[in-house]
């Protein structure tokens, strides 16, 4: 009996520290005001979503590529099959 309690105490109270912080977290953020200069100018920021270059990758190979042969397929014979 004893050994289960303590399951109980650790699954009640000590697994919900976890979640409390979480929460504490999540409140002050959403309640936290702004600081005042931070409006977002982003006027000597030079950011640009990221883009491949074009042409820098280089063509696929294998039976899914551009221009790949295609293999003859072999003829199949049948065969009786003795029961």
């Amino acid at each position: 009996m004893r050994p289960l309690i303590w399951e109980i105490v650790f699954l009640l109270i000590i697994l919900k520290i976890p979640l409390v912080w979480v929460c504490w977290v999540v409140w002050w953020s959403i309640k936290a005001e702004p600081e005042v200069g931070s409006e977002g100018d982003n006027q000597d920021m030079n950011w640009r979503p990221w883009r491949r270059a074009p042409g820098s990758r280089p063509p696929r190979g294998g039976p899914h590529g551009r221009g790949s042969r295609r293999a003859r397929r072999t003829e199949r014979t049948r065969e009786r099959a003795d029961v």
